[in-house]
This record gives structure tokens, C-alpha cells and sequence, in this order.
């Protein structure tokens, strides 16, 4: 009798470890696939199992740019360089569940609500996304926009000019106090971009810096970093004191900015492209594109506690070569990326570097049809639930029930108190409670996201759609 008990304890950890929750990494390609107009791409968490879900389609949209962002319905929203309208840029959503795309929005044909992007968008805390265009709206300098997923309603909410800044190419992001943040590429009192900071609930835009050539100027893509010292951390492409760009950061609290580091890489090529991410030993990381002295580029680390730059890893070409865009803080603690070539088929590559040990690893190389070819985007590390769907994954301890939920759904534990954390997609918690042994708790999710996560004290997970 003890040994079965042995057994079915063993076999409840077993179920239990096999339910843990997982993730999928997921990107776009800018080209190649069927249609030669790009792909949507996925893999395992771990950089295994790498394989083609999407062939994008020119009449719906076609280059995919900046990779996708996921909303709260579940589904994943992107732009795109080319296609619809006009065969130029579209706003698109992908459902992972059901492999269906959807053009939601040809910016060419409404250029005065924004048009071109080039980056992907925020999450940001009130459910909807936000995006940037580098182009179009009132004046023909660019525009903020959202989109509110309950709806694929696609809204122009914020107009650029010369003298607000102009020409935004990177992403959003929300500080830990509400506000979006982000940077134009030009336009201001020196036409060198600003830092601008607005408050999506007032719709009220600010400028907090505007860039000057000496400290640094005309940033492109990513996006500023809110480090752990709550300073806004951030790249230039160029000026600077040795006019190759800098590293800077700016002080919320005291409205300073600080050029922390001046690149020095005669002869580099648009070398600052992808923005910084902060890592688990404290430090920044991000790529160059390509110099003299990499003619590949290379991946550098950044010590804000001393301002000591170093460059951890220069690509060979045959591992990958032009790394565009900002690197991914995966939740195993390794950074991934992509290369725009490189590789086996000289197409473009996925890697990941270990900070641990000074290890990088060639996770895929694109080959053009199969998988698709340049990758112009960061990686997006999600939970795993394109893989399991909404199917069940009660163990016979713990029981969740209906799914899909409609407004409310049932708990049902059999023999011991849990705490259960429902969350959005984003790991954002939704709400916490605790349940008794041998009780039903009735649970009202009528105001949460058409997908969320209920989660159990000991790490089982599962996926429940409204």
C-alpha cells in the first residue's frame, strides 16, 4: 500500500512538472517564404523546434517590420512595409489559435491618421496598444496611434511636427508611473529628435529633451529602456564627441540627460539601430550594426554603475552578421536576437548569448522558403498556450472550469489550499485568491481579457479564454 501511495505521488509531481508553464518564441521575417513577402516564424522557448506558421499575402500585407506585439484578446498585432492598399503598410492581427490573419488597417489609403511604420507596438496597461508612424498624419511628421483590440479600431491620437519633433521610427514604452515614453528622429529646436513623454489617459504630450549634436542625436529604432535606477536609458545614431553616437541617459526626477559614452568607430554604417535591455547582472546590453572593426557588428554590454563599455561578441558571418534590432531578456536569463544575414544560406540567422559564460549559440539559420530569410525584428517571448490551445489541463487535484469561462468561472480543489493568480497575457495579475480543500470558488471574470492564465501556488498553469 505505501508504494502505490509512492507511486501516485510521484506520478502528481510528474503531471505536475509536465504542466508547468512554457514559452514559444516568436518573430517575423521581412522576406522570402511562399510568396517571397515574408513570414510569421515560431519555435520553442528554448530556440528549438524553429518552423513557418504565416506566408504573408501582398493584397493583405506584405514586409512585415519590428516583429509582433501580443495583445490581451490572444492575438498578435504587427505592421507591415508593403501590401494592401496601395501596396504599402498595413496594421495586421494574427490569431496563433486559429492561424487566421487579418488586415485591420491600410495606412496608405488614411495618410493623414500616420503612415509607415517600422517598429512594433506597446501593450500598455489599459488593454489597448500603441504605435508610432514616422509619416503622415495632420502635418505629414509622423503620429502616435493606438489600437484597442475589443475592436481592431485603429485611432490617430497625437500629430508631430518640426517643433514637437518629428519623424518617429522606434517603439513606445510605459514607465513604471503610467506614461509612454519614446523619441523622434528629428524636428525640435535643433532638429536632432526629442524625448517626449505622453499620458495616454489625457492624451497631453510633453517634451522633456531635446537632442543636441554635440551629446548626441537622430535616434532610429528601439526604444528607451527604463532601467532599475528609474532613469530612462537610451541610443543615438549619431554626434556625440567623436560624431559616432552615444549612450546617454535621462534622470526623470531631476529632467537631466547625460551623454554616459561616446561611440568611436570610424567608418561604421548606421551603427546604433536596435535599443538597450537591462539583464539580470544589471547591465545593458545592445548591437552594432557594423564597423571597421566588426564588419559584421557585434554585441556589447554596458556598466551603468561605472560607464564601462565592452564589446562581448563579434559576429563571423558565418553565425550570423547585422544584428538591426534590440536584443530579448529571455526568462532563462539568455539574450536572444537576430541577424539581418548571415548564416549558412547568407539569409539571416536566430541566436542566443549566455551573459553566465560568454556563450553564444547559432539557434537557426533562414533559407529563404521554408522558414523565410531577413528577420527584421526583436524576438517575442510568450507563454506557450499556441501550443495547447484552450484544451484542459486539470490535474485531479485542481479543476477549472467552464473553458471558455463567458463571465464567470468555477475552482474546484479536492484536497488543499491553494493560492490561485489569474493573470493577462503578459503575466500582468489580474487578481489573486485563495481556495479552501474540498471547495468550489465561483470566480467573476467578466471584466478580464478574452484570454488569461489561472495559476496555482505549486506552478500548474492553465490557459482559459472569455
Amino acid at each position: 500500500m505505501k508504494a502505490k501511495i509512492t507511486l501516485l505521488v510521484l506520478f502528481f509531481a510528474l503531471c505536475g512538472l509536465s504542466m508547468k508553464a512554457q514559452t514559444q518564441l516568436w518573430g517575423i521575417c521581412t522576406q522570402g517564404g511562399v510568396n517571397g513577402q515574408g513570414t510569421i516564424f515560431t519555435a520553442n522557448g528554448d530556440g528549438t523546434n524553429f518552423h513557418k506558421v504565416y506566408d504573408f499575402v501582398n493584397s493583405t500585407g506584405a514586409w512585415p517590420l519590428g516583429n509582433m506585439t501580443l495583445a490581451n484578446n490572444g492575438s498578435f498585432y504587427g505592421v507591415t512595409e508593403l501590401g494592401g492598399f496601395g501596396d504599402s503598410c498595413v496594421c495586421y492581427r494574427y490569431d496563433p489559435l486559429t492561424g487566421i490573419y487579418t488586415n485591420i488597417h491600410d495606412l496608405f489609403q488614411f495618410q493623414s491618421l500616420g503612415y509607415g511604420p517600422v517598429s512594433r507596438m506597446l501593450n500598455a496597461n489599459d488593454g489597448k496598444l500603441y504605435g508610432l508612424c514616422p509619416g503622415g498624419g495632420a502635418n505629414g511628421k509622423g503620429a502616435i496611434y493606438t489600437i484597442d483590440p475589443g475592436n481592431d479600431i485603429y485611432t490617430d491620437i497625437f500629430d508631430f511636427s518640426n517643433a514637437n519633433g518629428s519623424y518617429p521610427c522606434g517603439s513606445l514604452i510605459q514607465g513604471s508611473n503610467g506614461n509612454l515614453y519614446g523619441f523622434t528622429s528629428h524636428g525640435g529646436i535643433n532638429d536632432m529628435g526629442v524625448i517626449f513623454m505622453f499620458n495616454p489617459v489625457t492624451n497631453v504630450y510633453t517634451i522633456l529633451y531635446d537632442f543636441i549634436l554635440s551629446s548626441g542625436g537622430n535616434p532610429t529604432y528601439g526604444c528607451l529602456l527604463e532601467a532599475n535606477d528609474g532613469k530612462l536609458y537610451g541610443v543615438n545614431d549619431y554626434g556625440g564627441a567623436n560624431s559616432d553616437g552615444v549612450i546617454y541617459s535621462y534622470d526623470l526626477s531631476t529632467d537631466l540627460y547625460s551623454n554616459l559614452y561616446n561611440f568611436n568607430f570610424p567608418g561604421s554604417y548606421a551603427p546604433h539601430q536596435s535599443g538597450l535591455i537591462q539583464a539580470s547582472d544589471g547591465k545593458l546590453y545592445g548591437t552594432f550594426l557594423s564597423s571597421d572593426s566588426s564588419n559584421y557588428g557585434f554585441i556589447y554590454s554596458f556598466d551603468i554603475n561605472t560607464n564601462n563599455f565592452a564589446d562581448v561578441y563579434d559576429f563571423n558571418l558565418s553565425d550570423g552578421a547585422y544584428s538591426k534590432r534590440s536584443l530579448k531578456l529571455g526568462s532563462n536569463g539568455k539574450l536572444f536576437g537576430t541577424t539581418m544575414g548571415g548564416g549558412i544560406y547568407n539569409k539571416g540567422v536566430v541566436y542566443s548569448y549566455d551573459i553566465s559564460n560568454s556563450t553564444y549559440t547559432k539557434l537557426t539559420d533562414f533559407d529563404g522558403t521554408n522558414l523565410g530569410m531577413n528577420p527584421d525584428c526583436e524576438l517575442n517571448e510568450v507563454p506557450a498556450f499556441m501550443t495547447v490551445g484552450i484544451s484542459s489541463l486539470n490535474s485531479s487535484i485542481l479543476k477549472i472550469f467552464p473553458n471558455p469561462a463567458g463571465d464567470f468561472i468555477n475552482i474546484s480543489n479536492s484536497d488543499k489550499e491553494e493560492t490561485i493568480t489569474l493573470t493577462d497575457v503578459l503575466g500582468r495579475e489580474l487578481e489573486t485568491l485563495k481556495t479552501n480543500a474540498f471547495s468550489k470558488t465561483h470566480v467573476d471574470v467578466s471584466s478580464f481579457p478574452n484570454v488569461f492564465f489561472v495559476k496555482s501556488s505549486d506552478g500548474v498553469e492553465k490557459v482559459m479564454k472569455r
